[in-house]
């Protein structure tokens, strides 16, 4: 359990309680949003994916058993609404000539201007970058790097072993490293 979950709060929202799903969606909504976003590549479709996976929380909050932490949970579910989106998106791009290219951009702390441009330009390198790995890579490497969650968290996420989890997340720094270097270094990969 996290921190910031509580026995009490996970009982209320589970008992169905408005105020704790409140609570649980003011909790998490940023670091799901930002990790939908990183999945999705756009910030409007990653905010309807965390919506989505929040309102499929709700109806189904009774099937939360405690085997994992609430915010696991929630993000195995939003992780599963992600992947029914890009299938979704790749039998649409067979049928469909219309190819969008919008990127997910990150709010800057920066305030100057020329620091800001070279971190906009590093962020849609990356960005590109995370966009040509295999799903199961990126998927890996964004619940690692981004989301800081453990290889045991992830496997039990996307239902994979942790061998398969430390080998996808091995795999992706690989071709990270390969496809940033000719950017022009590996960007601090480890």
């Amino acid at each position: 359990m996290e921190k910031t979950e509580s026995i009490e709060l996970i009982r209320r929202f589970t008992a169905g309680d408005e105020a704790a799903f409140n609570e649980v969606v003011k909790l998490y909504q940023h670091r799901l949003l930002k990790s939908a976003g990183a999945i999705v590549g756009d910030e409007t479709e990653a905010r309807d994916m965390v919506q989505e996976a929040f309102i499929k929380a709700y109806f189904h909050r009774q099937s939360f058993r405690g085997e994992s932490s609430l915010y696991t949970w929630l993000y195995r579910i939003l992780y599963n609404v992600c992947i029914s989106s890009i299938r979704r998106k790749k039998i649409l791009t067979m049928v469909s000539t219309d190819d969008s290219d919008e990127t997910f951009e990150l709010p800057s702390d920066q305030p100057d201007p020329f620091d800001e441009t070279v971190r906009k330009e590093i962020r849609e390198v990356v960005d590109k970058a995370l966009k040509r790995l295999p799903h199961r890579q990126r998927m890996v490497f964004v619940m690692k790097q981004l989301d800081g969650l453990k290889h045991n968290e992830i496997a039990d996420i996307m239902h994979i072993s942790e061998g398969a989890v430390k080998a996808s997340y091995f795999h992706a720094i690989q071709k990270l490293r390969d496809m940033l270097s000719e950017y022009g270094g590996s960007h601090g990969m480890s």
